[in-house]
């Protein structure tokens, strides 16, 4: 596997570094394992279309490109559950533990401090490029967001941006390159950092709201939610989470 990293293109400014990986991919110039980091994206990009705000050169803002090694449509939740737990990692080598908001932001308590979209490519029933966007919070200290926060207000300390980018992709490098051996406990250490895992919340559907506990995920990454006798199963958009 040709590790990421090997090429890294540091930008000032970008719509959204996922759009600039695809862009690469389509003119045939992506080198396998590239990343993409900008100081400021114009038009960064959360799930279900939600922007992402992020103040100039604070924060760590990449997408990480690469080809997998035969992987199947099928296991495409399985990228989205090793990003999660690398970036848990990542965060608990500077002292900070998080869990995960299905289906992939990561929170420290009751705030996030990191966001996900992932963007494969898809040929037949395989996965061509992975592309990988992440935004993580490292020093900014005032948001507009009311729930976020970063790396620096959780330890009172600057990292370098590079530094950071640095230690995820020595972790990335581990999962991939170990991936035979680690494929197989991905859903399980995912399901362990869940946030609100086992726990009374309050949620909504297309039917309203509703109490219930989240107990896990499916192979295919869908969300279970047991609420009293019956176990429900959730796509994205099919749910939110409520403020109590």
């Amino acid at each position: 596997m040709i590790p990421i990293g090997k090429e890294i293109y540091h930008l000032d400014s970008v719509d959204s570094t996922n759009n600039f990986a695809a862009k690469l991919i389509n003119d045939q110039i992506c080198q396998n394992g590239a990343v993409i980091m900008a100081d400021v994206q114009t038009a960064g990009k959360g799930q279900m279309g939600n922007a992402w705000e992020s103040a100039p050169a604070a924060n760590l803002l990449c997408s990480f490109a690469w080809k997998p090694d035969n992987l199947s449509v099928t296991d495409q939740s399985k990228i989205s559950w090793m990003l999660c737990l690398a970036i848990h990692k990542l965060l608990l080598r500077f002292g900070i533990d998080s869990s995960v908001k299905w289906p992939n932001d990561v929170y420290v308590g009751s705030q996030k401090i990191a966001g996900i979209l992932i963007e494969n490519q898809i040929e037949g029933n395989r996965i061509s490029w992975v592309i990988a966007g992440i935004g993580l919070n490292v020093n900014q200290s005032l948001f507009e967001t009311p729930n976020a926060t970063s790396v620096k207000l959780q330890i009172n300390a600057e990292i370098r941006i590079k530094t950071v980018l640095s230690e995820l992709t020595d972790i990335l490098n581990g999962y991939l390159l170990h991936w035979n051996s680690v494929e197989s406990t991905l859903k399980s250490d995912f399901e362990s950092l869940m946030y609100l895992k086992d726990v009374n919340a309050l949620y909504a559907d297309a039917n309203g709201e509703f109490e219930g506990e989240i107990v896990g995920v499916q192979d295919d990454g869908r969300l279970l939610v047991q609420v009293q006798n019956e176990i429900r199963c959730y796509s994205l958009k099919e749910i939110q989470f409520c403020s109590k």
